[in-house]
């Protein structure tokens, strides 16, 4: 690379034009890869993106009694019904729908990440993060870092693919992480704590999680201005915000759970995790972990076939409001689940660490120079405000759950306080080396994009099949209706098909006990299947059934895995 385009990086971005140039390039690239990672997987939906889809078709049929649930946040639905009631779409096109949805939010949480970058070096400058001299990273290379950071975080430890808020999450974040370091600049204000309460609220409301951490956020924007006394009206303010755009949600969710409650996935979450409750959706009060108040009814033993047809709505009801079945639990601790959990926790954050082992490289070459001068540990202590708050939701969901997508946005704003600390010494290292090392990382991460591009381009062109929709029409072959009622036999809850074909799955026989079903005698597999009928089932899915089996009146359901096996009428 000769100098004049060097200078490019090296000069401080006293142009705007050259940050102009370099945001058109990462804009196109957002673009581009995130609309190809979304459209190659358009017609791929997970079993939580099918629930808000049920969740968003209750509140547009003003079914309020399934459409209130205190599993599944709200406003992620909020947007899918506006959507879903603004275009129309067919069934088989929702989860296409579903998935532009959250490219859109893709291309938002890039320009809340700008909002948040773009405070986070103006703070640098305003409280002398950077020592006061030149550092060896000029503005525009900040910039380009972030963007490297946001692209790398945005596609491969959160993605466009994952059907969940998460990526909404991601908007959220950046804007609080933002207004913190702009009310930690400026000293506080009552337009940025206000704004700051109102964001927190809408990050409540697209993840529970965020109702608690409300409580770590907006101190540290208090405690972050230089006289706290003084801004201690403006933080009460914040809090009212908050409690304004949270409490109607909070109100609505405690009157239909007859308890107070600001949502149940927290106690379900570490029941299921810490306790290991196997199988949750068919939780019958096992190892003492509670008294159920209404699980799923268990109509057989052996093999165990659960029937759950009422109250609760949705196209499969344990997975659609399995608060409501698991009524009754009791969380409690549990060293050897929790060293579990621990253990799990730490595995899945290496390897998000390997997903950004270039940036990982880049941070250890800079820490090495760092690490003998004491600057980089007096702006760690400085920049506090900026990473403990991340590092406290990431500790959080490591004695719960860890994945991904749910501690992406956190990873991101740790990566940047990290550069920011051992970049703000007074390091052994010029410009140009800095830049080189940072420009080499940006291409590594390049080429990973321009390979999943070219992936996701060569999938879109091989003319995909839509799977659920395949199975949807199967069934409307073999004369299931919508409306009609489905039985399954050791499925997994990716049953987005079931919603595509306008059916509602009413009993099981879950994952474990098939083969208990396939080795019986053909006497004991009928009496199961008047169980079933008997449940108001039209039929029975199942997957992969014994070769033996199929020709007992197993349909295949399209080019696909799935069977069907069409059930007796009930007698009258």
């Amino acid at each position: 690379m000769d100098s004049g385009r060097l200078s490019f990086w090296i000069e401080p971005a006293d142009s705007r034009r050259d940050l102009r140039l370099l945001r058109a390039l990462f804009w196109v690239i957002t673009f581009a890869a995130g609309f190809l990672q979304a459209w190659a997987a358009r017609f791929w939906i997970s079993p939580d993106g099918n629930n808000y889809l049920d969740v968003a078709g209750a509140y547009l049929r003003l079914d309020w009694t399934h459409a209130v649930n205190a599993y599944w946040s709200p406003l992620f639905s909020w947007l899918l019904a506006f959507c879903l009631g603004l275009f129309r779409p067919s069934f088989r096109w929702e989860s296409t729908l579903l998935h532009l949805l959250n490219f859109v939010a893709l291309l938002l949480a890039l320009r809340s990440f700008e909002f948040f970058l773009q405070a986070f070096l103006r703070a640098r400058k305003t409280l002398g993060w950077n020592g006061g001299a030149e550092e060896p990273l000029s503005e525009l290379g900040w910039w380009a870092l972030g963007y490297g950071l946001f692209l790398s975080t945005s596609l491969y430890v959160l993605s466009v693919l994952a059907t969940t808020p998460d990526m909404f999450v991601a908007v959220f974040t950046y804007l609080v992480a933002g207004l913190i370091l702009r009310i930690l600049a400026q000293g506080g204000g009552w337009m940025l704590y206000g704004a700051l309460g109102f964001t927190l609220g809408c990050a409540y409301l697209t993840k529970a999680f965020y109702f608690p951490m409300t409580f770590v956020f907006l101190p540290t924007a208090w405690l972050a201005t230089e006289n706290p006394r003084k801004t201690l009206k403006q933080a009460v303010l914040g809090f009212a915000v908050f409690a304004l755009v949270a409490a109607p949600w909070i109100a609505v969710l405690s009157h239909a759970k007859n308890r107070i409650t600001f949502g149940d996935v927290g106690k379900l979450s570490f029941a299921m995790m810490i306790d290991r409750i196997p199988q949750p959706f068919f939780w019958q009060g096992e190892d003492a972990t509670g008294t159920p108040k209404h699980p799923v009814r268990q109509l057989l033993s052996k093999p165990r076939l659960y029937e759950f047809a009422t109250p609760v709505g949705g196209t499969y009801p344990p997975a659609y409001d399995i608060s409501y079945w698991m009524e009754g639990v009791r969380p409690r601790f549990s060293l050897r689940g929790f060293l579990k959990i621990l253990r799990q926790s730490a595995g899945t954050y290496f390897q998000i660490w390997l997903l950004q082992l270039e940036f990982s490289v880049a941070l250890l070459f800079f820490l090495t120079l760092a690490y003998q001068k004491p600057e980089w540990k007096l702006r760690l202590s400085q920049q506090s405000y900026l990473w403990i708050p991340p590092l406290i939701g990431c500790s959080a969901y490591a004695i719960v759950l860890v994945e991904h997508r749910y501690v992406a946005p956190f990873i991101l704003i740790l990566w940047i306080a990290a550069f920011s600390c051992v970049l703000s010494t007074q390091a052994d290292i010029s410009r140009r080396v800095a830049l080189s090392l940072v420009l080499g990382v940006l291409l590594v991460t390049g080429l990973r994009i321009a390979k999943s591009m070219t992936s996701d381009f060569a999938a879109i062109l091989s003319k995909q099949e839509n799977v659920n929709w395949q199975v949807a029409e199967g069934l409307h072959a073999l004369g299931v209706h919508p409306g009609d009622k489905i039985s399954c036999i050791s499925l997994i809850p990716e049953v987005h098909w079931a919603r595509l074909a306008g059916v509602k799955i009413v009993s099981e026989i879950p994952l474990g006990d098939g083969g208990i079903f396939w080795s019986a005698v053909p006497e004991e597999k009928r009496k199961v299947f008047e169980v079933f009928a008997a449940t108001g089932a039209v039929a029975v899915v199942t997957k992969d059934p014994p070769v033996g089996d199929i020709k007992e009146g197993w349909i295949p359901l399209g080019n696909t895995s799935l069977y069907a096996y069409r059930l007796a009428p009930k007698p009258r």
